[in-house]
């Protein structure tokens, strides 16, 4: 029998700004889908997300999920210094002069769950101050 070294055991600290990062990314998927007359069409909605440039503004989001979600997979956010990067990098991807930023103020209006989720991804962020 060959040993193995050990799997890391996956990290959980990032959890709950990647969650929120989720809700969000997922209220402007359909917000944005409503915009672009696709909402109720989850295959041309797909086509669209993964190759219309109407789309590619939500990209830095679904990177930033898949990242710290593999790194935390990884075992390598232990503790609130490891995820301090993830978390600069989502404010400065909502910082308010951003395209995200002036986007989610447009719809969060109209939208209660764009609002909220950016709501709750700020709380989350301001808890790491």
């Amino acid at each position: 029998m060959i040993d193995r070294p050990a799997k890391p055991a996956a990290s959980t600290i990032h959890r709950p700004l990647s969650l929120a990062v989720m809700d969000l990314h997922r209220a402007l998927l359909h917000a944005q889908a409503r915009e672009t007359g696709l909402e109720g069409n989850p295959l041309r909605l797909l086509g669209a997300v993964m190759g219309d440039e109407r789309f590619a503004w939500l990209r830095a989001f679904s990177d930033f999920i898949v990242a710290m979600d593999e790194t935390g997979a990884r075992g390598e956010i232990p503790d609130a210094t490891a995820l301090a990067p993830y978390v600069t990098t989502m404010r400065g991807l909502l910082a308010p002069e951003t395209e995200a930023a002036l986007r989610i103020a447009a719809v969060s209006p109209t939208t209660p769950d764009v609002a909220e989720a950016a709501a709750r991804v700020q709380v989350i962020l301001a808890e790491f101050s």
